[in-house]
């Protein structure tokens, strides 16, 4: 269809038909609506009362002239006032029942509208406070089009509840049930203009969401049959992309799985209570990428209002599948895409019968397969989404996976929309997205949740992970007689943050199993960091995230390592925020379970010596503010230097509001110096137009007191809450583009958001090159049993080697109090 058959398109009794849609032309032929003689015949058979055209459509709606003398002709009716309107974003539902407990709740939401759309069923006097109630009746006068083709006892019903919220001046649609509520007050959406998450790194034709958010043995509603037991891939690619259009909130609880699914695994005694992971990256579908979405906790923005309309001559449990599954291919049209979130709702699904689910879904098990084969091969010739909304309706009619009043339904939608003043988004040549970041990631979700009777709502922490746990401990630790009594304990709350282990180079990988057995379970994620791909043994074996950095060839490994944090900050993570420690780093990993998440953690305390050792431990809330050691050419630890002369230029501990005019010794900042000025010029010259940089620059001149200040210092260990994510990210990437080294990057910008010292998760680094550096046993007992949190260094890779005495570090960790041992039991 050309653009120029599209002008032809009439405003009939009900439905617009579209004189050059093969489709529809096929049904009038075979008899379904009569024979077709031409142009005349069709206006004198339907009535034909004027021409809407592509002007219409492009300007939002008809002019106020056209608008009145289209309300005459064809009913529509200005809408009355139900109520008072809060919001621009609204949340609709159609109901027969009184106000249920999750009405309730959303009607609580201070920020959304909530409209209730009535049924035949629905009790006449149904009011609840705040809600825009439409009855029979307010329905029967609003004059909208659709209401001819949207029988009673009808899921459908909702269709008029979205065109009265676009109305009325909706930007944000919430679609959900009366037995659905979200459990984050539906913040956990993204509506700001770009968003982050991964897609999947090869083309697959549909991808099981429920499966990469932890329940490989679920699928959802409209999954096909026989693509169930494909693997989830662990392969994706991070991206910073256009806002979804339409974002699906996965379910705790009683989700809308395949009533295959309820029937063979449910308890006939039990509710359903699955839970999926929280703390997975948002999962986004690119173009030719399916997923059957439903409507009971979606939300859609203003550009893809049109993708609401729910067909009326399919079932109950096959509408909004059929609907998810088109607006789909629609919206690559227009560069959008659909994007699955982590679970934000819960739900306690109304009791219903699971055979008869299975009878209303009975065109989901034999069409899905060939509907999703007729979508991924469906070209649209138009360069208008209006028409090629209404030529795909008339396609599916024709190929049968719809019947001809969806078809009428549709012209209709469309029709009511343009009359309302819907600005229809324009169809793109290109995919345009956004900017992609494209690095690739290794996924794995960590549900500890049981797989095969998900009925059970007790957390089990079993799996295949911990027998490999046990295994490593039994093999390595037995000789050394540590074990102690285990009583059973309460089961452990994973943090709400992120661990992020970085690794310098790719030679001790051999690590990773150590470390899972020392942190596993105390961190809700945990994601490597690494400048090569672990081999397939350790990413299979150890079920383990991972994201590759790059090697840069002009510094040491590790100098840039900043990167992986921003990395990570990227994945759009609801993490509170990031705890990163290089891998050589030792952690008491209980000790910080009660450290404040919405705090930065960022204390190095530096030693060479046994005293200065023992002083950290005895005393490690005193604060130096100048800690560095000499070593020839080179000063290491914390100090505070300039770079207002144009050079670098050390601080005078004493006299910090003095200038600066001490050359420095450490070969780092001699060597990076060019690099360091020209990152704070590039930040002096975009202060005025950035205010992130603004922020940035006048919290490190109040906290160092002065002018283009740096701090120097280790930064092996450091936690940031989410609420300096955005901060880091954009300070971090311009001194990783200047090429400026760990140890001036990180502790600038955490000054700079004003770090309060104190004994919290206190780091003690040993600066004793060539002695008792590569000696940690000497150091550890002490540690275990001080109140420091970190140790650095601690290199695990001695325990690969038959070294003794780091094994027995590793074991004596494990049967402290500090760790959590495999062999405890929990109740």
């Amino acid at each position: 269809m050309n653009d120029n058959a599209f002008v032809t398109t009439f405003v009939t009794n009900g439905c617009l038909l579209s004189h050059a849609t093969d489709a529809i032309r096929g049904d009038i032929d075979n008899g379904s609506v009569g024979p077709i003689k031409g142009e005349v015949d069709i206006k004198k058979r339907y009535g034909v009362n004027r021409e809407i055209n592509d002007d219409d459509v492009a300007s939002g709606g008809l002019d106020n002239q056209e608008e009145s003398r289209e309300s005459e002709l064809i009913g529509t009716k200005k809408v009355p006032e139900v109520g008072v309107i809060k919001s621009t974003k609204w949340i609709v539902v159609t109901s027969i029942s009184s106000p249920t407990h999750d009405i309730e709740r959303l009607a609580k939401l201070s920020e959304w509208q909530l409209l209730v759309v009535a049924d035949k069923e629905t009790p006449e006097n149904w009011h609840y406070d705040g809600v825009i109630f439409l009855s029979i009746a307010t329905q029967k006068s609003l004059g909208y089009k659709i209401l001819e083709y949207i029988p009673f006892s009808n899921y459908g019903r909702k269709n008029i509840g979205y065109l009265y919220a676009v109305q009325h001046g909706a930007q944000l649609i919430y679609d959900t049930d009366d037995d659905n509520h979200p459990t984050d007050d539906l913040r956990g959406f993204i509506i700001t203009d770009m968003m982050y998450g991964v897609v999947p790194s090869s083309e697959t034709t549909v991808l099981n969401p429920y499966a990469y958010y932890g329940q490989p043995t679920t699928w959802p509603r409209g999954f096909p049959l026989d693509k169930i037991g494909d693997n989830i891939t662990s392969d994706y690619n991070a991206v910073h992309w256009k806002t979804a259009l339409i974002q699906q909130g996965a379910v705790d609880g009683d989700p809308d799985v395949d009533a295959i699914f309820r029937l063979t695994c449910k308890s006939n005694i039990k509710s359903l209570n699955i839970t999926y992971d929280h703390y997975m990256p948002p999962l986004l579908y690119p173009k030719g990428t399916f997923v059957p979405w439903n409507s009971q906790n979606t939300l859609f923005r203003y550009n893809a209002f049109w993708g609401l309309l729910l067909p009326t001559t399919v079932t109950f449990r096959v509408t909004d599948i059929w609907r998810g599954y088109s607006t789909q291919t629609l919206l690559w049209l227009i560069g959008g895409f659909i994007s699955y979130m982590p679970p934000n709702g819960f739900q306690l699904r109304n009791n219903h019968s699971y055979i008869g689910d299975i009878k209303q879904k009975k065109k989901l098990y034999d069409q899905t397969g060939d509907l999703l084969q007729f979508l991924s091969d469906w070209k649209c010739n138009s360069n208008s989404l209006y028409a090629c909304m209404q030529i795909l309706a008339d396609n599916m009619v024709n190929e049968g996976f719809l019947d001809i009043a969806d078809a009428k339904l549709t012209a209709a939608w469309l029709h009511d929309l343009v009359a309302i003043g819907y600005k229809f988004p324009d169809i793109v040549t290109t995919e345009r997205h956004g900017e992609s970041l494209d690095y690739p990631i290794i996924l794995q979700s960590d549900n500890r949740f049981p797989m095969s009777i998900p009925s059970d709502s007790k957390l089990v922490y079993i799996g295949e992970k911990k027998s490999k746990i046990k295994s490593l401990y039994h093999k390595m630790c037995l000789s050394f007689n540590t074990r102690r009594e285990f009583n059973k304990k309460l089961l452990i709350q994973p943090k709400p943050i992120l661990l992020l282990i970085i690794f310098n180079n790719n030679l001790h990988y051999e690590n990773i199993p150590y470390l899972e057995a020392l942190y596993d379970g105390h961190f809700v994620k945990t994601i490597y960091c690494g400048p090569e791909i672990p081999s397939k043994s350790i990413l299979q074996d150890w079920n383990i995230n991972f994201i590759k950095s790059e090697r840069k060839q002009d510094a040491l490994p590790g100098f840039y390592n900043y990167e992986c944090v921003v990395k990570a900050m990227k994945l759009g993570l609801r993490v509170k925020g990031i705890l990163t420690i290089a891998d050589d780093v030792f952690m008491k990993v209980k000790t910080i379970s009660k450290l404040p998440v919405d705090e930065i953690w960022f204390n190095s305390r530096g030693f060479k010596t046994e005293k200065q050792f023992s002083e950290i431990v005895k005393k490690p809330s005193i604060i130096r503010t100048r800690d560095s050691y000499s070593f020839g050419d080179r000063d290491i630890g914390r100090m505070i230097a300039s770079v207002e002369p144009g050079r670098i230029k050390m601080c005078n501990i004493s006299n910090l509001k003095g200038k600066c005019q001490v050359t420095p010794r450490n070969i780092y900042l001699k060597t990076y110096e060019t690099n360091i000025i020209n990152a704070f010029e590039e930040f002096y010259r975009l202060k005025n137009s950035n205010n992130i940089i603004k922020t940035f620059l006048h919290g490190l001149s109040k906290e160092l007191l002065g002018t283009k200040r740096l701090m120097f210092d280790a930064a092996d260990v450091y936690y940031l809450p989410q609420k300096h994510f955005d901060v880091f990210v954009s300070i971090a990437q311009i001194f990783y583009n200047h090429r400026v080294l760990l140890e001036v990057a990180v502790p600038t910008i955490l000054h700079s958001l004003i770090v309060n010292d104190s004994n919290m998760a206190v780091a003690a680094y040993n600066w004793d090159y060539g002695n008792t550096r590569e000696k940690p046993w000497l150091r550890f007992q002490a540690f275990l049993y001080s109140s420091l949190s970190f140790l650095h260094p601690v290199k695990l890779q001695g325990i690969t080697r038959n070294d003794k005495k780091t094994t027995e570090i590793f074991c004596v960790a494990l049967n402290s109090q500090h760790f959590t041992n495999p062999f405890e039991t929990y109740v």
